[in-house]
């Protein structure tokens, strides 16, 4: 149980600091909403896609898919059940109080940190097996991010211009194009590391290219964590701590991780079986506070940016003490 708090309070306190040097420097004038919201548009627009792009090079090939294609359909799923929740929520949640951003709530409240947080966890937990799951269920958590979970934010409906509009959007692009090359160009995967000296001239700028995309995707978590802080002191850190926001966080970090945990044990009951540290991981990032990136991608559309930076505040803070009860409990009962 000692590795598993170390790592989360470890990740979750460099996340919460990096949120306030965002905070701190909206304060002082070197941010402002113009410069926050172009800021998030370059992140959802460009480093977003970049990561993700290379992110797929580097762990998706047949074998791993053929072996554990179940694991991006269970996030797919874990995602979805978490959107389902969100709408299940509403109702409670808009009592009495006039709102228009319902998209906002519901795509808080389904998309947990699935990568950033419980990638260390799982590391130090199962080794190369725990990094090959969180990785292979990033797949399926990138396509429904960036298919329902947009859909959502934006309040569509379905239509032909809304498909397409979805179609279109570059972190789903990034996800579907990385895909498909690291299946039918495997050769790829190693461009990131490879040694230009003794290569041709195609291959040679061919791997630049994707270490620049990778060394571009990695601004994307800090940059996501310093907007939410400047997003923050756009509307006050204060307001964050409020009934509905704190309600959201309670749902997020409780009400879904018991669904899934509840969900888990119904498969094992009628005898859908899988290896204990998946289920394990799937419990951890279904636990997650909810995901840095998207306050960048509800300011892109033009939602309640306050209530979802909020929320990630205080959800990435209250989770230090959730998240290790949470697998305490997975323990206990032996899921």
């Amino acid at each position: 149980m000692t590795d598993e708090v170390v790592r989360v309070v470890e990740t979750i306190v460099m996340l919460v600091l990096v949120i306030l040097i965002g905070l701190f420097v909206r304060r002082i004038g070197l941010l402002d909403r113009h410069s926050t919201e172009k800021l998030s548009h370059f992140v959802v627009d460009v480093a977003f896609p970049a990561l993700v792009f290379t992110s797929m090079l580097r762990n998706v090939d047949a074998e791993r898919l053929a072996t554990h294609w179940h694991l991006p359909v269970i996030s797919f799923c874990t995602i979805l059940l978490g959107f389902a929740i969100g709408y299940l929520a509403l109702p409670l949640l808009t009592r009495h109080r006039e709102y228009s951003h319902y998209g906002s709530i519901v795509f808080t409240i389904g998309t947990p940190n699935w990568l950033f947080i419980p990638l260390p966890i799982a590391i130090a937990l199962y080794g190369d097996d725990g990094e090959r799951a969180v990785l292979l269920f990033n797949v399926g958590a990138l396509l429904i991010f960036w298919s329902i979970g947009i859909w959502i934010v934006k309040g569509g409906r379905p239509s032909l211009a809304t498909l397409w509009k979805l179609a279109m959007n570059p972190g789903l692009l990034a996800t579907l194009l990385g895909v498909f090359v690291a299946l039918l160009f495997p050769w790829t995967r190693t461009l990131e590391e490879l040694d230009i000296i003794n290569v041709g001239p195609a291959l040679a700028v061919s791997s630049i290219l994707v270490q620049a995309m990778a060394f571009l995707g990695e601004a994307t978590v800090p940059l996501s964590m310093i907007i939410t802080g400047s997003f923050l002191a756009g509307t006050g850190a204060r307001k964050a701590w409020n009934a509905h926001i704190i309600a959201i966080a309670a749902i997020r970090l409780i009400a879904v991780p018991a669904c899934v945990i509840l969900v888990l044990w119904m498969a094992e009951m009628i005898g859908i079986t899988m290896a204990s540290y998946i289920r394990t991981i799937v419990v951890i990032i279904a636990a997650m506070p909810v995901a840095v990136t998207c306050s960048i991608v509800v300011e892109k559309y033009e939602k309640d940016v306050s209530l979802v930076s909020g929320t990630i505040f205080v959800s990435t803070l209250v989770s230090v003490v959730t998240v290790p009860l949470i697998i305490w409990f997975v323990r206990v009962i032996g899921l």
